[in-house]
């Protein structure tokens, strides 16, 4: 038989799901699960038909050799026409077996193929159960035992190539047998009774052997599908995991680049931060130096300059500092109004002309007309502009042209800054936005900075719902910046006519200064002093409380970070003294972040200002309060503050 050589090998696969000990063998037949019964079925129908041809050339073989023996005792028209009917039925069969081979059948057509071999089996079982009777002769007893001889071998050959699909061994073995056996015990002497019992308990056990092949054969083609999916599953598990490792080893190498860029950049930015911060100290120590000495007056005048720019450098250096802070933790909250372009951009030159004009450039603004009205922020719009200006004059040789333009493209505003300068190489474009991102190394750049003004400006653009666009044909062919800002529906409102100037304060305030850097006290109460208000320091906590008790100021400045009690603390004892409820506590820290406002509101201040104090701000807020005290008691002797009347300076 032409697989019975492959049997052994699946007979003796252990179920991987069985437990130890057992094994998916004959007797312990494993159970084709509903996803492996089509493939299942379709293998055993595909085993029938390898064994069809070796099933007909059988078939043939016997049937010949039957006739020929029997040629002598039965009618010879009846073995003729019997054998006929024999070889029609196995060249049938052949032929179907051919055309199951051409086709290639797929798992959806096993059901019509089984049934097409079951019909063919069920041919040949009329056969062979017809020869059982037509071919039994009445004597002699050597060819009656022949015959029975003769389709019990059948049956046994049968069961082994049948055994692979129930309705095909069923087919051919029931009626084969129990015709054979009926023909014999028909006889109605002992000798026939006995013969026919023993060809019925021949065929009976014939099932139940070939029927535990079946069982036997189901469960090795479940074991080989079982197996078949779970190396398809492990191969896919191995694919999938080679990928997933070779994606995590990618992404480790892009962390660990953008790591070592962004340290790099870190390293970069601390080298530029120190130099930054250098630059406008030695100006000042030499400033300062001539004002020690007996220096002219114009000298002096000059030294105060100096050191008024690099103070204010130093000034700008921090609050973008502070800015990116804010930016990055999504803390900046923008004060959005109805806004003039053109204001907006009259205040951001205001304060660039001055770096234009010591650069030697021609700075050219040609403001919109008619009219183009945005909302924003007016304070975040104008540091945008100058941030953007800044970088202009910055980036251009001496005697460069700046041009600074706004048109109306449908509804959006279109602000155009235009430079000659050095220009922008094609591959640092794409990163020109990159937080502390400068395109020239550290050691060689003429330009000071931080590499924060433009990122600074991308986010508080995008924070308006605009955008922003840098483009250069390359190094040496200057430089275009392009922000396009939504229109307003609404109006601005009316510019001012003419500039409010500053209030000065209207009768003397008793003030005490809180701080425990003793150069920053004394500068305060000698600025405090200059504008002509009673002054008292205290360095510590504890000495704050005293000074307060004894004193009763109308105002403190009151310093955050302090020595034996904290400025919270300080407020709050202040506030907890019944001679002090009119006081204003005003809190003069370096921490600007919106929690150390409301720390310092919690705690009872009702104003907070961020370091440095510009003297400006401070005589603005000391003439602010002195006008509350005379609205309020009229008395220029003993001016009083409420807490009250002083709120919203937060």
């Amino acid at each position: 038989m032409s697989d019975s050589g492959r049997w052994p090998s699946r007979l003796h696969r252990v179920d991987p799901t069985a437990p130890a000990g057992s094994s998916a063998l004959c007797g312990a037949p494993v159970s084709p699960t509903e996803d492996h019964r089509p493939r299942v079925q379709a293998a055993e129908t595909r085993l029938l038909y390898e064994n069809a041809n070796t099933g007909v050339a059988i078939t043939v073989v016997i049937a010949t050799l039957l006739a020929y023996a029997q040629w002598d005792v039965v009618r010879p028209a009846v073995i003729v026409a019997w054998l006929v009917y024999m070889l029609v039925v196995s060249i049938a069969r052949f032929v179907l077996a051919q055309r199951y081979w051409r086709t290639s059948p797929t798992q959806a057509a096993t059901s019509r193929w089984n049934a097409a071999f079951v019909v063919g089996t069920a041919l040949a079982a009329v056969g062979w159960a017809a020869a059982g009777i037509a071919l039994y002769p009445s004597s002699p007893p050597m060819n009656e035992i022949l015959v029975v001889f003769v389709i019990g071998g059948v049956m046994l050959g049968s069961a082994s190539l049948l055994a692979a699909r129930p309705e095909a061994f069923l087919t051919f073995l029931l009626p084969t047998g129990l015709v054979t056996s009926w023909r014999v015990a028909s006889q109605s002497d002992e000798q026939h009774l006995i013969m026919g019992f023993l060809g019925a308990v021949f065929t009976v056990a014939t099932l139940i052997t070939t029927w535990r092949f079946h069982l036997a054969i189901e469960s090795s083609f479940t074991l080989r599908f079982a197996n078949q999916n779970l190396i398809e599953s492990l191969r896919k598990t191995k694919d999938d995991t080679e990928a997933l490792n070779r994606e995590l080893e990618r992404r480790v190498r892009d962390r660990t680049a953008q790591l070592l860029e962004a340290d790099r950049r870190k390293d970069e930015f601390l080298a530029t931060l120190a130099h930054e911060l250098r630059n406008p100290l030695a100006p000042i120590r030499f400033a300062l130096d001539a004002l020690k000495s007996a220096a002219p007056p114009t000298s002096a005048a000059h030294a105060r300059d100096v050191i008024d720019r690099q103070v204010g450098q130093l000034v700008r250096l921090v609050d973008d500092l502070l800015d990116v802070s804010r930016i990055t933790a999504d803390k900046i909250q923008l004060r959005r109004e109805p806004l003039d372009l053109a204001r907006v951009m009259a205040a951001a030159v205001e304060s660039t002309t001055p770096l234009a004009t010591a650069a030697g450039h021609t700075l050219e603004v040609r403001l919109p007309t008619p009219p183009i009205c945005i909302d924003g922020d007016l304070a975040r719009l104008v540091q945008v502009f100058a941030n953007v200006l800044h970088n202009a004059v910055k980036f251009t040789p001496r005697h460069g042209h700046i041009s600074f333009t706004a048109e109306r493209q449908s509804d959006v505003a279109l602000v155009r800054v235009r430079d000659t300068g050095r220009g922008i190489a094609a591959e640092v474009l794409p990163r020109v936005f990159d937080m502390f991102h400068q395109a020239e190394p550290v050691l060689e750049r003429s330009t000071g900075g931080l590499g924060i003004g433009l990122t600074l400006a991308r986010r508080l653009v995008e924070m308006h719902d605009a955008h922003i666009d840098i483009h250069s044909p390359g190094v040496g062919e200057g430089t275009e910046v392009e922000i396009r800002l939504p229109i307003s529906a609404r109006q601005a409102p009316a510019a001012a006519a003419a500039d409010v100037p500053p209030p000065t304060a209207t009768r003397r305030l008793r003030v005490l200064i809180v701080e425990d850097n003793v150069d920053a006290a004394e500068m305060m109460e000698l600025a405090v002093s200059h504008l002509g208000h009673i002054t008292r320091v205290a360095h510590d906590g504890a000495s704050a409380v005293s000074a307060a008790t004894e004193f009763v100021p109308d105002v403190i400045f009151l310093d955050i970070g302090l020595p034996v009690m904290n400025g919270y603390a300080v407020a709050r004892a202040v506030r907890a003294l019944p001679q002090c409820s009119h006081v204003h506590i005003a809190a003069v820290t370096g921490w600007g972040q919106e929690e150390d406002r409301r720390k310092a509101r919690e705690a009872g201040c009702d104003s907070h200002l961020t370091k440095p104090l510009s003297p400006a701000t401070l005589g603005e807020l000391l003439a602010k309060i002195s006008e509350r005290a005379l609205e309020d008691h009229g008395d220029a002797s003993e001016p009083r503050t409420r807490r009250a009347d002083s709120g919203g300076a937060f």
